[in-house]
Formats: structure tokens, C-alpha cells, sequence
């Protein structure tokens, strides 16, 4: 089968006001690139082979999903164990919007977690997400995951036993690739495509 990873489209900066933790939904620019995301699944090859989408639970996610399932005709399943890492944090802001002297934000710039996260937790909730898909699908399908940059990377660097569990600097709306034999293994096919979008760029 095919794993189908793609990070969520730009987001908002956004503040809690609920007391659950920020959960920001797209920018005028991420609609786009989600909309992007839709045309590029209707005209692929792979289309007919989507089994499944698959969303985190938070909004940037579903909404950048949401065009490239009604192209399916599918219901995204959300699956909890997907969210990020900053999950339930009082603010959200984009990279744009970063500061560049946040000890945060420069501990994932050098390829860490933040202080704030348990890399250990994080990565068994993570590896265990997507085993489940796995373990509900067969050989010969695909399935479109739309999480987080955090996801996808903790996902890859343990699959390549890599150090550094936020390696790689995956773009808005990119697509990484992971195959599972029928014996279960897998095999990273390609990180952070994003030929689909690169009209936006």
C-alpha cells in the first residue's frame, strides 16, 4: 500500500479563547494551496486508488483536506494521535510570523522538539497512528494523510533512523511518500514533493 503525507496548507496566526489551546484555520493563501491540492488529486493517477483520507483533528488540517475529499467522494476520518505537537498551546503562529530569538522556534529550526514536547510520547502516539491505518487497508491501496509537519517528520526520521526527529523542512501542502510491502515493511519513496503547487510559488 501507499501513504500519501501532506502537510496542511498555510494557516492563520491564532490565540486561544476558548481554553483549549489555539487551533487556527487557513489563510487566504493556505485556501488556495488546498484548493491546489484538490485539482492535483483529481488529475492524478493515483486517484482511484485513494481509499481513504485521513485528517488530524485540528482545523488547518480538515481544511486543507476537505477539497481533495469532496474530489473523492470521501468522508475524511479523523484520527486523533495526528495532531501536533503544539496541540492545546495558548498561540499559534506561522513561520512567517515566527521570532527568531524563541528558543522554541530555534530548537525546531535546528531539527529538535521544543521544550514543552515529550519526544518519546509524541513518537509512540504518532508511530501508533499510523500503524492503525495501515493495519485497516490493504496491499494495493492508498490512503491521503493530511496532518502536520511535526507528524510527518517524526513518521520519516523513525522509519530512516535519522537523529533528528524534525529533519527535514517540509513546505505547506508537500507530499511525502511511504510504501508498505505486503510483508509490512516500509520504504520512504519521496519527502516534501511539491510540484502540485508550484504555481503558488
Amino acid at each position: 500500500m501507499q501513504l500519501l503525507l501532506v502537510r496542511h496548507a498555510e494557516p492563520l496566526a491564532a490565540d486561544a479563547t476558548d481554553g483549549v489551546g489555539a487551533d487556527p484555520a487557513l489563510s487566504p493563501r493556505g485556501s488556495e494551496q488546498a484548493e491546489t491540492l484538490g485539482r492535483w488529486v483529481a488529475g492524478t493517477p493515483d486517484r482511484h486508488a485513494i481509499a481513504e483520507v485521513v485528517v488530524s483533528p485540528m482545523r488547518r488540517a480538515r481544511e486543507t483536506a476537505a477539497p481533495a475529499a469532496a474530489v473523492l467522494g470521501l468522508e475524511p476520518v479523523v484520527v486523533d494521535d495526528l495532531a501536533e505537537f503544539d496541540r492545546g498551546r495558548a498561540s499559534y503562529r506561522p513561520v512567517h510570523e515566527r521570532d527568531a530569538s524563541d528558543p522554541d522556534w530555534q530548537a525546531i529550526r535546528a531539527g529538535r522538539f521544543p521544550s514543552f514536547v515529550d519526544a518519546d510520547a509524541f513518537a509512540g502516539r504518532v508511530r501508533a497512528a499510523v500503524d492503525g491505518i495501515v493495519e485497516r487497508h490493504g496491499r494495493r491501496d492508498t490512503v491521503l494523510v493530511v496532518c502536520h509537519a511535526g507528524v510527518i517528520n517524526t513518521y520519516l526520521t523513525g522509519l530512516l533512523g535519522l537523529e533528528l526527529p524534525l529533519y527535514f523542512p517540509l513546505e505547506h501542502v508537500s507530499l511525502s511518500r511511504v510504501l508498505v510491502s505486503g510483508d509490512g515493511r516500509r520504504r520512504v519513496r519521496s519527502v516534501n514533493e511539491t510540484q502540485h503547487v508550484e504555481d503558488l510559488r
